[in-house]
């Protein structure tokens, strides 16, 4: 059984030297209950459940913002696992309030040796940032998979995918899907060859890299790369402005050289 209380305040004009911080001016109270349950089975390895709770006053607004959710996860097949849970919260934002929880599906794991992959999915409520925000309901899915047939090669795959609809009137406000992918060769421990592309369907365009490097020892390494961003737009002299078209245009590419070299005395 897994308990935690937690409490914490940030001042509204607190500013952090040494790093980054997210929001200021707020005061939260959290709590977390887990029990984790260990069948007789061979199938399951163990059951955790979430209850969890927070609650955060915003002080510019004075307003009282929460998060709660329920949860089980079942840990099964050796390294697979599966997820689900509820949450309700809501958000100030612009001196509103929102509702921002949902439904949450998660699974993933190490199916084989050579193989894993994490697949999200979640139906939330979700806020329109900007000047004159509305509350809307948004769909999200992150899927990621690694496959490494051999020690030398390593592909590592990603998809994000996220919508809004506003809703008022279920009016679909934009989708934004990006895929991503990167390929590497390991030939030795000094050299390796890797590939990037990321096509972005919201932006319609496509970007690749390619980079050699050698590393000799931390310090003494030689890279050497090749880069290039494509769009399905191109330049109309008669509308003196960049249109859509069906095809991928080049519009930047770019190579760069960097070697340095460690000496020690």
């Amino acid at each position: 059984l897994y308990i935690d209380l937690t409490s914490k305040k940030v001042s509204q004009n607190f500013n952090s030297e040494t790093g980054y911080l997210a929001r200021t001016g707020v005061l939260y109270f959290t709590g977390l209950l887990r029990p984790k349950y260990y069948p007789q089975s061979t199938f399951f390895q163990r059951i955790d459940l979430e209850l969890f709770s927070a609650q955060t006053r915003d002080e510019p607004s004075t307003q009282w913002e929460t998060f709660n959710h329920v949860s089980a996860q079942a840990f099964f097949m050796g390294a697979l696992s599966a997820k689900i849970k509820y949450s309700y919260s809501t958000e100030v934002f612009a001196n509103e309030k929102f509702k921002t929880g949902g439904f949450h599906v998660l699974l993933g794991g190490q199916l084989f040796k050579e193989f894993s992959f994490s697949l999200l999915y979640r139906r939330i409520n979700a806020i329109y940032y900007s000047d004159t925000p509305f509350q809307g309901k948004s769909n999200r899915v992150t899927a990621l998979v690694v496959y490494q047939p051999s020690e030398n090669i390593e592909s590592y795959s990603s998809f994000v995918f996220s919508d809004f609809s506003r809703s008022s009137d279920s009016r679909l406000i934009y989708e934004y899907p990006i895929f991503w992918e990167r390929l590497t060769y390991q030939l030795n421990k000094y050299l390796f060859f890797r590939g990037v592309i990321e096509y972005n369907k919201y932006k319609r365009q496509l970007l690749t890299d390619f980079l050699i490097s050698f590393t000799y020892v931390p310090g003494t390494v030689i890279h050497l790369g090749y880069g290039s961003l494509y769009l399905k737009s191109a330049w109309n002299e008669n509308e003196n402005r960049y249109t859509d078209i069906e095809n991928f245009s080049q519009m930047q590419r770019g190579f760069f050289f960097k070697m340095s070299y460690l000496w020690r005395m």
